[in-house]
C-alpha cells in the first residue's frame, strides 16, 4: 500500500486539519521520457465523521500501467541498448480506517487490500496516539503487517511474502508557528523478496568463445536475493510559518538503512505560499543518494550452469570451447599446455542485476497550486519532474528513467 500513501501525502496535506466531512478525487499521470513507462492512476478518498468520538476514512484507487522496462540482463556484445520487457497491468486498491477517540487518545485501526494480475497485498495496522502537554505533544505508535502474494515472471505459483513495520514518533508544537515531526521505523520483510521478472548474466569476459562471453549467446539466470530484509527508517520534518511572507516551508530529512548493505538520505524542502485568499502555491525540490546492495552487480562472473554454481575450470582450443572440469573430453593435466585453461568463479549466494539496488541518485523538482473555489470546493494542479541518474561507474545510464507527473484533482466538503 505504500504506493497509495505516497499518491495520497499530497492530498492530505494542506487539508490535515480540516475536521469537516469531505470527499477528494485525483488523477496523475506519470510519464517516463522516450516512452518507456506510463502510469495513469485515479483516486478517490473520503472522510467521514460517524460520531463525536468516530472518524472513518478511506481510499479508493485504481490505476493502469504500460510500456517497458529493463530485464537486468546486460547489452548484447557491442551494443548499448539494454534488454527489455514489456509491461501491462491494472492495479485496484483501497483502505479503509476509523479515528477512534477516547479523552486524549486517538487509536486508528485500518485495513487495506491492493490487487494485480501478479501481485496481491492485504493489510492490517494500528497506530495509537497519545496527547500531552495540553496537545502541544504527540506521542505515535504503532504496527502494521502486510500478508502479500507474488507471482508472475518465472512464477509458477504464488509465492509469499510478509513485511512488518514498527513505528514510534513525536509531533511536537514548539511555537504557534513551528512543528517538529520525528520518528523511526523498523521493519522486518521474509519470504518471496526477488522481482521475478528481472534476470541477471554471467559471463566470462576473457572466453574466446562467444557463447561465454557475449550476452546474447548465454542463458541469463533469474533475480536471486536474499529471504529476508531488515530495515530502519527515521525521518525528520520542521515545518515553520512565515508570517510577514504569509506562507509557510516544511523541510524533512530522511535516513534509510538495511541488511542488504543499502544506505539511503533524502532531503526535500516544500514551500507553501499563499496568495490572495484563494491560492496557495507549492514549489518543492527532493534530493535522494542511495548506495548499493551488497549483491548487485550489472553482471557477474560465472556460468549459467547449475552444476558448475560452485566452480570449476573451463578448456578452449583455437578459440572454440571445449569442455568443463570433470567432463570425459577435458585435457589432462600432461595435456594443459595445448590448451587455454580458465577459471570459472563460484556463483555468489545472492545477486541482482535491478538497477534500483545499484547505487544512484534521483532529484524530484516541482510546482503545484491549490485554488479555493467558494466554501466546500477546492482544486488542485501539479507537475513535478523526476530523475534517476547512475552513480556507480558501471551501469549503463539508459537503465535509468526520467519522467514528468502531471496531477489533478478537486476536493469536496459537506
Amino acid at each position: 500500500m505504500a504506493l497509495i500513501v505516497a499518491f495520497w501525502l499530497s492530498v492530505l496535506h494542506l487539508q490535515r486539519s480540516a475536521a469537516e466531512d469531505r470527499v477528494d478525487y485525483r488523477y496523475e499521470d506519470y510519464r517516463e521520457d522516450n516512452g518507456r513507462i506510463r502510469i495513469r492512476t485515479h483516486g478517490v478518498g473520503f472522510e467521514k465523521e460517524l460520531s463525536s468520538k468516530i472518524t472513518a476514512k478511506g481510499l479508493l484507487v485504481y490505476d493502469g500501467i504500460s510500456g517497458a522496462t529493463p530485464t537486468g540482463e546486460a547489452p548484447a556484445r557491442g551494443s548499448k541498448a539494454l534488454p527489455i520487457a514489456s509491461i501491462e497491468d491494472i492495479r485496484r486498491a483501497a483502505s479503509l480506517n476509523l479515528d477512534i477517540r477516547h479523552g486524549r487518545h486517538t487509536t486508528t485501526p485500518e485495513l487495506s487490500y491492493s490487487e494485480e494480475s501478479d501481485y496481491t497485498s492485504r493489510g492490517l495496522s494500528l497506530t495509537h496516539s497519545i496527547d500531552f502537554n495540553q496537545k502541544n505533544t504527540t506521542l505515535l505508535l504503532g504496527a502494521a503487517h502486510n500478508f502479500d502474494s507474488v507471482g508472475g515472471g518465472v512464477l509458477t505459483d504464488f509465492q509469499r511474502k510478509d513485511t512488518t513495520d514498527l513505528l514510534m514518533g513525536l509531533n511536537q508544537l514548539l511555537s504557534p508557528a513551528t512543528v517538529l515531526s520525528v520518528n523511526l521505523t523498523l521493519g522486518y520483510s521474509d519470504g518471496y523478496l526477488n522481482d521475478p521478472y528481472r534476470r541477471a548474466t554471467f559471463l566470462l569476459p576473457d572466453s574466446p568463445d562467444p557463447i561465454f562471453s557475449d550476452p546474447a549467446a548465454v542463458n541469463p539466470l533469474s533475480d536471486n536475493r536474499p529471504h529476508h530484509r531488515f530495515k530502519q527508517v527515521g525521518l525528520a520534518s520542521l515545518t515553520q510559518f512565515i508570517a510577514p511572507l504569509n506562507g509557510s516551508v516544511e523541510g524533512g530529512y530522511r535516513l534509510y538503512h538495511d541488511d542488504w548493505g543499502i544506505w539511503a538520505s533524502t532531503v526535500s524542502l516544500t514551500w507553501y505560499q499563499k496568495i490572495g485568499k484563494h491560492l496557495t502555491l507549492s514549489p518543492l525540490f527532493r534530493y535522494y543518494y542511495q548506495g548499493a546492495a551488497d549483491f548487485y552487480a550489472p553482471s557477474f562472473q560465472g556460468v549459467s550452469f547449475d552444476e558448475y554454481a560452485g566452480g570449476t575450470r573451463v578448456a578452449f582450443q583455437d578459440g572454440v570451447f571445449v569442455g568443463f572440469q570433470g567432463d570425459p573430453v577435458f585435457p589432462s593435466a600432461g595435456d594443459e599446455s595445448a590448451f587455454q585453461i580458465l577459471p570459472v568463479p563460484a556463483r555468489p549466494s545472492y545477486f541482482s542485476a535491478d538497477y534500483r539496488l545499484s547505487q544512484l541518485e534521483t532529484i524530484t523538482y516541482g510546482i503545484g497550486a491549490r485554488v479555493k473555489l467558494g466554501e466546500h470546493f477546492t482544486l488542485d494542479v501539479a507537475w513535478k519532474r523526476y530523475e534517476m541518474h547512475a552513480l556507480d561507474g558501471v551501469t549503463s545510464r539508459s537503465a535509468y528513467p526520467s519522467a514528468n507527473v502531471f496531477t489533478v484533482g478537486c476536493g469536496i466538503w459537506f
